[in-house]
């Protein structure tokens, strides 16, 4: 109950629909009571007087306006939980988003996409089981039951007693199966979240995949996946088949009593063969509440599994947020500086192979050595920076820190002269378009996919904006590709276009967004060079008024910037523009060497 003590907020919400499903629940049960009680007088009569039909009739018809009644309650009663059930799983899938969207970028670069899916699918339903048809049932067994067993208290004391001192025997089968049934649906849920991950990203990597021909690889590691996730089903549905048996034999035996006890004290004279029928009657009223019970163990062990799965998510808070004092940022201007930026990374046995800017996709909490140390610069509002180095040399990274996708370890990162740390974090994040060197896209038209984040201007419909962006990004020069123009369809991830196309839709979003500062992250790398050319020449006007920061590795792409910091080691080891830098003889120069070199050869 220690997790499904969290769902309480929710249930209290609407106590209204329960608390009236629930005296459905007792009226329901009191009317099928009367059965049995109809059943007995009939019987008594026909043991006295005889078979009359009109008197059979009468109680034949009695019977059936108390099972409609019953009836209608009951509908009522699985109405309003099962409505409420489903209130409550609509309540806990929004804040489940919510939560996801609230979280930093370091969870999601710590957990698979695949187990995080299965928690608002498989998780939720779980839940929402136990809500509706797992409280509605419940309602309904414990309530038929106290009835039950109070009428059969009046009828004979001795025989109640015998029915009701066996039957939580059964109990103790599910208390002690249903501990085990909870682990191990856990890891069925656990295992569940893996091959959908596996799914996942073979569907996101199909070109992958087959460009290496490894599907019967991944087809092979599928089929492992997916016979775990069999094997622990099958061990869950043995532990949860055993119940059944145990019930059925329990019930027997305590029937079997029934009629050896009930049959002497009809012969002694002591009960009416009427009253043996009722109590029998009632007997298998109970039937119902034992299935309810095993059933209910079912779902409890596996909604408290869910929940607590769910619990880890919903009590998460995200490392990075705004704080309580952070200043709003209504017409950011775009000045950006960097004080003795530091920043650390957590070397694990992964990292050993992975870049730089790839380390930090997660937030360290045993940092280790610094992989930037005592970055300081400037870049005035409406100026240009350009930041080259070597691959894995944490260029991406520090651009990160300006968005706070991370923050840093030591220093600080000013905009507009104010921390950003003590900036709201949704108005900074406005202020700045970020076009990566790999490029996400929605499954949606192309127009909506430029549009995205571009606030008032998309939503004004200004198509002119619009247009402006297209043919900045030279988007336009693909258009006649596209069989709908713009309104086509983009596949998923952008699976429909090429790299290059993929980076121009992004340059283009980035321009709609009309940001105060430009972040360029080589976001022109699978461009050739003669449309990276067309494209800097349309940026220069975009540019021209507003904050830059490109990333690239040609000298070609950033030579017009007004300054240019080449980093190496974690540091920052050559500052300047262009033809200072050319004129210092040093790493940049040399670079811009091998860079012309290659041009010349490839000509």
């Amino acid at each position: 109950m220690s997790h499904l003590r969290h769902l309480l907020p929710s249930l209290a919400r609407y106590r209204v629909m329960l608390i009236i499903g629930l005296l459905c629940a007792a009226v329901g049960a009191s009317v099928s009571a009367i059965g049995p009680y109809l059943l007995r007088l009939a019987v008594d009569e026909i043991s006295i007087g005889g078979v009359q039909m009109p008197r059979l009739l009468r109680f034949g018809g009695l019977i059936v306006v108390v099972a409609l009644v019953d009836g209608a309650f009951k509908f009522i009663q699985r109405m309003l939980f099962a409505g409420a059930a489903y209130r409550i799983e609509y309540d806990l899938r929004d804040a489940l988003f919510k939560r996801y969207l609230s979280l930093d970028q370091g969870f999601f670069g710590h957990n698979h996409t695949g187990d995080l899916m299965a928690r608002a699918t498989n998780d939720l339903s779980a839940v929402r089981q136990f809500l509706g048809a797992g409280l509605n049932g419940t309602a309904t067994a414990v309530l038929t039951f106290i009835a039950a067993a109070a009428l059969m208290l009046s009828i004979n004391v001795s025989l109640a007693l015998v029915v009701l001192l066996l039957m939580p025997v059964s109990t103790i089968v599910f208390v002690v199966v249903g501990g085990r049934m909870r682990r191990i649906f856990t890891s069925v849920q656990d295992q569940f979240g893996n091959i959908s991950t596996r799914a996942q990203e073979n569907f996101s990597g199909i070109r992958t995949i087959k460009a290496y021909a490894q599907e019967q690889a991944e087809i092979a590691v599928f089929a492992e996946d997916n016979a775990r996730y069999r094997q622990l089903n099958l061990r869950y549905v043995l532990l949860s088949g055993a119940l059944w048996p145990s019930m059925s034999l329990a019930l027997g035996t305590v029937a079997a009593l029934v009629l050896l006890v009930g049959g002497r004290l009809v012969a002694a004279g002591s009960l009416t063969i009427g009253e043996l029928v009722q109590f029998n009657a009632y007997l298998g009223l109970l039937t119902f509440p034992m299935i309810m019970l095993g059933w209910m163990v079912s779902l409890y062990q596996q909604a408290a599994a869910s929940m607590g799965r769910l619990i880890e998510v919903l009590r998460r808070e995200p490392e990075i947020a705004s704080r309580p004092t952070a200043q709003p940022m209504p017409q950011p201007h775009g000045d950006v500086e960097f004080r003795g930026v530091g920043i650390r990374y957590e070397a694990t046995a992964d990292d050993h192979h992975a870049t730089a800017d790839e380390r930090l996709i997660g937030v360290a909490h045993q940092p280790s050595e610094w992989l930037l140390e005592e970055i300081s610069f400037r870049v005035p509002a409406g100026t240009s920076l350009a930041i080259v180095g070597a691959t894995g040399s944490g260029k991406t990274t520090l651009v990160h820190l300006l968005g706070r996708v991370r923050d840093t370890d030591a220093g600080e990162v000013l905009f507009d002269g104010v921390d950003v740390r003590d900036v709201d974090l949704a108005d900074l994040r406005r202020a700045i378009a970020y076009v990566p060197q790999e490029t996400f896209l929605f499954s949606v038209p192309l127009r909506e996919n430029v549009a995205f984040g571009a606030g008032d201007a998309a939503g004004a419909g200004d198509d002119r904006l619009l247009d402006h962006a297209v043919a900045i990004s030279r988007l336009s020069n693909d258009l006649a590709q596209f069989p709908d123009g713009m309104e086509t369809m983009v596949g998923e991830r952008g699976v429909t276009l090429s790299g290059g196309q993929k980076q121009r839709v992004a340059i283009a979003r980035a321009v709609m967004r009309n940001p105060a500062v430009l972040i360029l992250d080589d976001a022109m790398s699978s461009v050739d060079t003669h449309t990276a050319a067309q494209i800097l020449a349309g940026l220069r006007d975009v540019m021209r008024g507003r904050t830059s920061i490109i990333i690239a590795q040609r000298i070609a792409t950033v030579k017009d910037a007004n300054q240019i910091i080449l980093l190496e080691g974690g540091r920052i080891v050559e500052r300047g523009n262009h033809q200072e830098l050319l004129r210092l003889g040093g790493r940049y120069a040399a670079m811009y060497r091998r860079e012309l070199l290659v041009s010349e050869m490839s000509e």
